[in-house]
């Protein structure tokens, strides 16, 4: 087992964050807030908040791979203030932003009472200056609790919550929203009053709660265009949903005049999509690092920074869990790669998972011809294609991983996740 040197590698140049378009963002504070914790750039290029998923270790190795802003994974409100174990666990330990791989985060509530949330929010050490409200997640179990997509269907109490925040706290509040299923007109007049009511930003996630799972369907951009059209000049719209290579970026900011896009089943695959790589001026190759060379970097970043201590991850199954996306590609036609991935116990079990799909690779592999495939699973379907044979974590653009497993043994997640 080797270990990668926690030094930023030499990496492919990303873009240029002004090349996609040549709109400008109004001189204003509402827009320049934004460019300033981006230091300068035009857009950012944002890693979800994914349950048990956007972890430390995975936000470092996001960043090293061009992210410019990553979100925490969702902390229930609730628990942060009465369960002393569960924020342990998500309390960060130390000022991401200033740490040599680090840069800035937003730290994302959930929950459905304005005290409740401020309360957890005033936990937060003073650096954590930006908080965000879960308003995506579209599970049973954010149904059952009264918070995620279901709270925007709560529109008068969701901006008790944004106003509360923003008068009681010493925060920016942004809200991670998505379409209401009564249609965009409904939507924009609710982000119009969430905007009143003081918040400083606003991600879209083009769908709608029923879009999920199989039924995900293709995200509406053309959505997002209007909400932006309607309050791009007053905050900072950021788009969620269908991307999945820079050629993506492009074209969502061309199409709908957002500050920065937000990935997470395409990051999760692949944490360099926010580089040059499988894009049409590559010619569709990949030219970025290789799955199993990102996995080394996961698993290493993970020895280095346990996800489950102080990184907000629930240890092996976090790190397993993205071990099954990063590879899912090489897994599914190499049952013996994938028996030794369902038996792994511990980092060294998962990098003699890597060592053995190198060895069925070949001195010959071709990495260039590497593509996304976990991203499509509910996207596309080839004939022939082989299965997992092991248990697959669903996940939608929201969240990633079991919600249960992150608020205990005896929390009601119900299969949802």
């Amino acid at each position: 087992m080797s270990s990668l040197s926690t030094t930023l590698p030499p990496t492919p140049p990303t873009a240029d964050p002004d090349a996609p378009s040549q709109i400008a963002w109004p001189d204003t504070e509402p827009h320049r807030w934004l460019t300033s914790l981006l230091n300068g750039s035009s857009y950012a290029y944002i890693v979800a908040p994914m349950v048990d998923q956007s972890d430390l270790p995975f936000r470092f190795l996001s960043r090293r791979y061009s992210s410019n802003l990553c979100y925490t994974p969702m902390i229930h409100s609730r628990m942060f203030t009465t369960d002393v174990k569960y924020r342990e666990k998500f309390m960060p330990k130390f000022d991401e932003a200033k740490h040599p791989m680090g840069g800035p985060v937003f730290h994302q509530f959930c929950g459905n009472n304005e005290e409740t949330m401020l309360a957890a929010v005033n936990l937060l050490p003073s650096y954590c200056e930006v908080v965000d409200i879960n308003c995506g997640c579209p599970q049973g179990i954010a149904k059952r609790g009264g918070y995620g997509a279901f709270l925007l269907e709560e529109g008068d109490l969701l901006v008790k919550i944004v106003s509360t925040l923003v008068t009681k706290s010493d925060r920016r509040v942004t809200v991670k929203v998505r379409i209401l299923p009564t249609g965009v007109a409904d939507s924009i007049a609710l982000y119009t009053r969430l905007v009143d009511a003081g918040a400083s930003l606003l991600t879209i996630h083009g769908r709608t709660r029923h879009q999920k799972g199989q039924l995900t369907g293709k995200v509406d951009w053309n959505a997002i265009k209007q909400v932006v059209d309607a309050l791009g000049h007053r905050i900072p719209i950021i788009a969620n949903g269908g991307i999945s290579s820079m050629d993506d970026v492009r074209a969502c900011i061309e199409q709908t005049g957002v500050r920065g896009v937000m990935s997470s089943e395409g990051i999760l695959e692949y944490p360099a999509i926010f580089m040059e790589t499988n894009v049409t001026a590559t010619g569709g190759k990949r030219t970025a690092p290789s799955r199993v060379t990102l996995a080394r970097e996961y698993l290493d970043l993970n020895d280095k920074f346990p996800n489950n201590c102080g990184g907000q991850g629930s240890g092996l199954k976090c790190a397993k869990t993205h071990l099954q996306h990063f590879l899912y590609s090489d897994l599914q036609p190499f049952p013996e790669a994938r028996t030794a991935m369902h038996e792994a116990h511990s980092t060294s079990d998962m990098f003699a998972v890597c060592d053995l799909i190198e060895k069925q690779n070949g001195d010959n592999y071709d990495k260039s011809e590497e593509g996304l495939g976990w991203y499509n699973r509910h996207r596309c379907e080839k004939e022939g294609e082989t299965k997992l044979d092991f248990k697959q974590v669903e996940l939608d653009e929201d969240f990633g991983g079991c919600f249960g497993g992150m608020l205990g043994e005896n929390a009601e997640c119900g299969g949802d996740y």
